[in-house]
């Protein structure tokens, strides 16, 4: 599945695409592959009683998440842990696969 990211700053906007596969799960655990600009993440998202959350164990990664959908409140925990352009690819591919799960 192909994905396209957007960030959208004062001065100007920028996308890229990235793909998702190997898509596993449902919404209370799900596992999936994310490749974009060079880059790959193994996501692993998931609900428990407080919440949601995403592992990206291959970065050493891990967060609270909102709803799946909410690319603005994720991408910002995300960048807590990883640079802009890695938050905005994962969550923008959590948005996604939360879409189809």
């Amino acid at each position: 599945m192909e994905f396209l990211c957007t960030n959208q700053t004062e001065k100007r906007k920028t996308q890229w695409t990235g793909v998702i596969s190997s898509i596993k799960g449902n919404r209370e655990k799900c596992e999936f592959e994310v490749r974009s600009r060079g880059h790959y993440y193994h996501v692993v998202i998931g609900t428990h009683d407080f919440g949601n959350f995403v592992c990206i164990p291959n970065w050493n990664v891990g967060c609270e998440l909102s709803d799946f959908s909410d690319l603005f409140w994720n991408s910002e925990r995300l960048v807590r842990c990883l640079g802009k352009t890695d938050a905005i690819t994962v969550a923008t591919a959590i948005k996604n696969v939360g879409s189809v799960i």
